[in-house]
């Protein structure tokens, strides 16, 4: 039985599926899929060279996998926004057979609420949600909108997914400790890309020199915790924040000070920082185009300065790239790498990698 008001449904031969119980849908920010998909690597979820199907809208990326080589680490995928399980998913038409499949699915995981999402021409999101509601009464499960949790139905063009969320971003773990976020803060799924791009290890002496409220410092906190982490902030409102929220972390060390001038930070001592991550000010109320190169020159000159021989490198984030790439233009011995470009307060940032060059 298809959905009404659609001729496309009323096609024959369309495929569609039960769905394995080893179908996921991941979602994360738009702009984040390619990190994602190395994350899901990273934690065991997939082979490295496995295919997965990557639906990029508006709001988010969408990955979807048949088959994942273990499900142990979906909970712990930081760049996430939501892991859903998908019980069903196909083309145009929706069988009796899978609406039992998602009835029974359903019913384990109790009431919830239905959310569905249409892209394209092929489905009606109002005849949808309708059809599905009468579909799975007549199969003893009833749809509660008053109720937080949520069920997803994503129709693109002629597919559908149905996803039950298992994890979101804000229960991953560490998160829930953090006391208070300031103005400006990097969400946390955009911080843990980041972070992860600069492949953090537990050797690593990684330095946020404009550390805000810690978001960066937490997320490669989570990805490499022997690591040493060193914050800097000129706002001592934000040093105060970021120490509150980062209390559990006992290999950090967090100063108020000038991060063009590292060196005459009191108690800054000198050091071999091997990755520095940075959320460069940008924007209408941060930062300032006419000041940002030099701005950025100076930080990155004063990092430098104590950088770990051989080992360093950098992700750094902002909208204004262009002043980036000047600063930049002045390290002949550094290369760079654009890793990827994802919206943040409503403004497109970048995301770029620098390590010195080989020789």
């Amino acid at each position: 039985m298809g959905v009404p008001r659609s001729k496309s449904l009323r096609r024959t031969g369309a495929a569609r599926h039960s769905g394995p119980a080893n179908s996921w849908l991941i979602q994360c920010a738009p702009g984040l899929a390619s990190v994602l998909k190395k994350e899901m690597v990273y934690v065991g979820a997939l082979e490295r060279k496995q295919e997965v199907f990557i639906k990029r809208q508006r709001n988010h990326d969408l990955i979807f996998v048949n088959h994942v080589k273990s499900d142990i680490g979906l909970k712990d995928l930081r760049v996430a926004e939501v892991v859903l399980k998908c019980p069903i998913f196909g083309r145009y038409k929706i069988s009796q057979r899978q609406l039992q499949t998602l009835a029974e699915a359903l019913q384990e995981v109790g009431p919830r609420r239905l959310v569905v999402q249409v892209a394209g021409k092929i489905f009606d999101r109002r005849d949808i949600s309708r059809w599905l509601e009468k579909e799975l009464t007549e199969r003893d499960y009833l749809f509660d909108p008053e109720i937080e949790d949520e069920v997803w139905m994503f129709c693109i063009d002629e597919a559908y997914y149905f996803g039950i969320p298992i994890a979101k971003a804000r229960q991953t773990e560490g998160r829930g400790e953090r006391s208070e976020e300031r103005h400006g803060s990097l969400p946390p799924t955009v911080a843990a890309a980041l972070a992860f791009s600069g492949q953090p290890r537990d050797e690593d002496v990684i330095l946020d020199p404009v550390c805000g409220s810690g978001t960066l410092l937490a997320e490669a906190a989570a990805y490499a915790p022997g690591s040493q982490l060193l914050g800097v902030d000129i706002d001592a409102e934000a040093v105060a924040v970021a120490r509150s929220n980062l209390a559990q972390l006992a290999k950090l060390k967090l100063y108020k000070g000038d991060s063009r001038q590292l060196k005459a930070i009191a108690g800054f001592d000198a050091c071999d920082i091997s990755l520095a991550l940075a959320n460069f000010p940008f924007g209408v109320q941060f930062g300032d185009k006419k000041t940002n190169a030099e701005l950025y020159r100076q930080i990155l000159e004063s990092t430098l300065a104590q950088a770990a021989p051989g080992r360093f490198r950098a992700v750094l984030f902002t909208s204004d790239v262009e002043s980036l790439r000047i600063a930049l233009s002045g390290f002949s011995n550094f290369e760079t790498q654009d890793l990827f470009r994802v919206k943040v307060r409503g403004e497109l940032a970048t995301a770029v990698l620098i390590k010195r060059k080989s020789k």
